[in-house]
């Protein structure tokens, strides 16, 4: 079924001579003068950031859009004030908006500045500060400045995968209505049942206590004020080092703070691999696989035919958490031979970039593993683990004791199949060589293992959604080992990291994870565990992040899932 739609180590000295001598004569200009700035050879755009009484402002920063483009370029002020763009990013000549708009301070803009290949342009920014307001305020700034316990806390803030909690604190409902809204938001199902294992708001066990707690926030009476404080920007030199490209998508819509996911007029990027011409993408909502072209920005949005029986059935009358048209496609990989795997509820799809044709299974799931041998395997919920063979189309079944809340699953190079049980806080392993399935409980309990990855040595590295973790498992020893994603915080305590995803860097050591309640990024060693705080230049809701392996400098794709939805690009200069 198809879619309908030179050598440059031969430099003669004469040239590097004259290269070092003009880098050392824009050294020398800087350096007598008390203001002037160190700009890097190449760049088109640098500057200043100060505030009001003109010191140096780091860790801010400043975006450089072309006029009428859908690509954006940003880097980040030095703990001198300083910012440029490098000649390597993906900032060109012509005419642009540069651009500050932070909450800590007014946003300014500088309409029209005008870049030109072979100069630098200087534009200074003299911020002043404003104080945010509670629309600024990310989910970790809020739930911290709430009354209550950490664990109310850490069930108030899962209402942030369907919208903001700026969203539910604007209401007013006794407990009861507040009972009814945790139904319909979490499904009539999932209140019917207990999860013992997780920490998941949506469960029987825990509808009496979180919309007791709710109301006391927002009951009938209550007041609006919430206090919050916002989390300090790092500023330190390694994380002001990040380049971010910002890709519009087709359909990418505009911020709405209010907005429940799943409104069918915007794309809702879930998930996104790239090759060496693109960055691919599927959207949570639709049957599409958009293919984004990693020089020029240019989207193309493809159709496929949805399988019969597959995806997310439609959401009942009054049911909100489904969204609408009801659901989409979300894992994807690339199978032995470049072609593309997508995963959906009840069905599986493989389309062939070579050719634009595509071919399905009526079997599947939202989460898969892709074996070297290129069989698919997946699990239906409370059902078997089941292979599926795509050179043959046969589809195997094999029984595992537990499948009760599988989020996501990985096969390694040996053919394993580790699978992240979310909802028993164990992480599973069955080995076809063998015939075996075995269990093995996270250290913390209720952690909620959510996305992860196989690294080079076959260890599973997974998010502990709930308790602010990374798991890291070995499936030859069955060790499980477990990382603060902030360090020194505790599981459970603010500031209530949740990272919901992460991407092995196989090539320096690490793995990089997010926390969905703050938009930050982070980069954690993955021998001692050590791990950098980023901020973006906005905090993009990540739901998967992807390490572009053999690239010049270590480079991250990110999908920002919530309007206005984006590709974003990571590197570090």
């Amino acid at each position: 079924m198809g879619f309908p739609i030179s050598d440059h180590r031969k430099i003669r000295r004469p040239l590097q001579i004259s290269l070092l001598l003009g880098a050392l004569i824009t050294l020398a200009a800087c350096t007598n003068d008390a203001d002037s700035i160190l700009v890097e050879p190449g760049a088109l755009l640098y500057g200043r950031i100060t505030g009001e009484t003109g010191e140096p402002l780091a860790g801010i920063p400043v975006r450089a859009k072309r006029d009428n483009g859908t690509i954006s370029v940003v880097v980040y002020s030095d703990s001198d004030g300083v910012y440029s763009f490098p000649e390597w990013s993906d900032l060109t000549s012509g005419i642009h908006t540069v651009s500050v708009d932070i909450p800590e301070f007014e946003p300014q803009r500088a309409e029209g500045t005008a870049l030109t290949d072979g100069a630098s342009t200087e534009k200074d920014f003299a911020l002043v500060a404003r104080a945010p307001t509670l629309a600024d305020a990310t989910a970790s700034e809020i739930i911290a400045a709430l009354p209550g316990t950490d664990h109310d806390k850490v069930l108030f803030s899962q209402c942030s995968n369907c919208h903001t909690l700026q969203r539910a604190l604007r209401f007013e409902y006794t407990q009861e209505g507040w009972a009814e809204i945790i139904a319909l938001m979490a499904g009539r199902r999932n209140v019917s049942r207990t999860f013992p294992g997780a920490m998941t708001y949506g469960q029987q066990r825990f509808v009496e206590p979180l919309s007791a707690y709710i109301a006391t926030l927002r009951g009938p009476g209550s007041t609006g004020d919430i206090p919050f404080e916002m989390r300090p920007r790092p500023t330190d030199a390694e994380a002001t080092r990040l380049v971010i490209t910002e890709y519009d998508l087709p359909r990418g819509g505009e911020h709405d703070l209010y907005m429940v996911r799943g409104d069918e007029r915007f794309v809702w990027p879930h998930d996104v691999i790239v090759d060496d011409n693109y960055a691919w993408y599927t959207d949570h909502f639709s049957y599409i696989l958009g293919r984004m072209d990693k020089k020029t920005g240019e989207v193309v949005e493809l159709d496929y035919p949805l399988p019969p029986g597959g995806g997310r059935e439609q959401a009942a009358a009054g049911e909100l958490r489904a969204g609408n048209p009801g659901g989409g496609s979300h894992d994807l990989l690339f199978d032995s031979e470049g072609n593309i795997v997508i995963g959906m509820d009840a069905a599986t799809v493989r389309y062939f970039p070579a050719t634009n044709q595509s071919e399905y299974w009526t079997s599947g799931n939202n989460m898969f593993g892709l074996s070297p041998d290129d069989h698919v395997w997946h699990t239906d919920d409370g059902g078997p683990l089941v292979e599926i063979n795509m050179l043959t189309g046969e589809t195997i079944q094999h029984d595992i004791p537990t499948n009760d809340g599988v989020y996501d699953m990985d096969t390694d190079s040996q053919g394993r199949t580790i699978i992240n049980v979310w909802r028993n806080a164990k992480i599973g392993v069955f080995d076809p060589a063998t015939n075996t399935y075995n269990e093995y409980p996270t250290e913390t309990p209720e952690a909620g293992p959510r996305r992860g990855e196989i690294d080079a040595e076959d260890r599973l590295w997974t998010t502990l959604y709930y308790a602010g973790r990374i798991a890291r498992f070995d499936p030859d020893t069955g060790e499980v080992k477990e990382f603060p994603v902030i360090p020194g915080t505790a599981a459970y305590e603010a500031p209530y990291a949740a990272p919901y995803s992460l991407s092995v860097d196989n090539t320096n050591g690490w793995v990089w994870t997010s926390d969905f309640n703050s938009g930050r990024l982070y980069r954690m060693d993955m021998e001692t565990g050590e791990s950098i705080e980023y901020m973006l230049p906005r905090p993009y809701e990540m739901r998967d992040l992807t390490v572009e392996a053999g690239t010049e400098r270590p480079t991250l794709w990110i999908p920002s899932y919530r309007p206005p939805s984006q590709i974003v690009k990571v590197q570090i200069r």
